[in-house]
């Protein structure tokens, strides 16, 4: 199974705090130090950190720092409703598909997770007036203007996008599938009790299994079944398939058919595990 999309959200999605701008400070002769006059940005705003770009600096300088009230993790609106309608994970992903954590407030660096695979080049949000854009931590230009459309759907540029909750940092997908697909109380079928899936991964009432992580980059891996993986806690994990049909979530073995260097190159759902009805 891939993992980058795991390697890259601590590096790249790491947010830096802010604190609200001062004007206090003037530059007189104390600010000369070895020939040199500490930048004027950095004297004007007491929000700019240490290590702060050059481009970051001067759109502390420029603009001043807001809240940001539809603060969240939002992905792609046409992944999101592929999902809730039951199309198989690893073709609702695309190259189009896009993930993006937006900060509380802005200023902040975040970036766009593309397909679920690569992170973009940094930028911040910005809020001029009313109306708030994307600013692109390259050269500080303006790059996308937003649109509110409802409490959790927003436009960006010409594409919109869906609020599935909070970011999660300690999930290898942000908690992106546990939030908007997998996280509720299930009646199993065959036991008559209950299992729980939480949003940070936990399961409860399934067996002697006590943690769960879906897989949702599927770029490189010649499967033909979504991915699940299943154990007793986060350290122990094994390798399953899954699928929803309707309301009920079911399990499966993975069958392999070929294999190429250790690897299953080809595979096929298994024997089923369970079937779990959502409530």
């Amino acid at each position: 199974m891939r993992r980058l999309f795991l390697l890259l959200v601590p590096l790249a999605l790491s947010l830096g705090a802010c604190h609200s701008p001062g004007h206090s400070d003037k530059k007189d002769s104390s600010s000369i130090s070895a020939g040199r006059s500490r930048n004027s940005a950095t004297l004007r705003d007491s929000s700019v950190n240490a290590g702060d770009s050059v481009t970051l600096i001067r759109l502390k300088a420029k603009f001043g720092e807001a809240p940001i009230p539809f603060s969240g993790l939002w992905v792609s609106e046409d992944y999101v409703n592929g999902v809730r309608q039951g199309k198989p994970l690893r073709e609702s992903q695309g190259s189009e598909t896009r993930c993006i954590v937006i900060p509380a407030r802005t200023l902040q660096e975040t970036i766009w997770i593309y397909g679920f695979h690569e992170g973009g080049s940094g930028i911040v949000f910005v809020k001029k007036g009313a109306d708030y854009f994307t600013y692109s931590l390259y050269d500080g230009h303006p790059v996308d203007t937003l649109q509110v459309l409802g409490s959790d759907r927003l436009r960006i540029g010409r594409s919109n996008f869906i609020r599935v909750g909070e970011r999660d940092s300690t999930q290898y997908d942000l908690g992106v599938l546990e939030q908007l697909l997998f996280a509720g109380r299930y009646l199993r079928s065959n036991a008559g009790d209950t299992a729980v899936f939480t949003k940070s991964g936990k399961i409860e009432g399934l067996d002697s299994l006590g943690w769960y992580e879906p897989m949702i980059d599927y770029v490189g891996d010649p499967t033909s079944v979504d991915h699940i993986r299943l154990g007793r806690d986060k350290e122990h994990l094994n390798d399953y398939a899954f699928r929803f049909a309707g309301d009920s979530l079911m399990i499966y073995s993975i069958h392999c058919l070929q294999q190429a260097d250790g690897d299953c190159v080809s595979d096929t759902l298994g024997a089923r595990m369970y079937i779990l009805k959502k409530f």
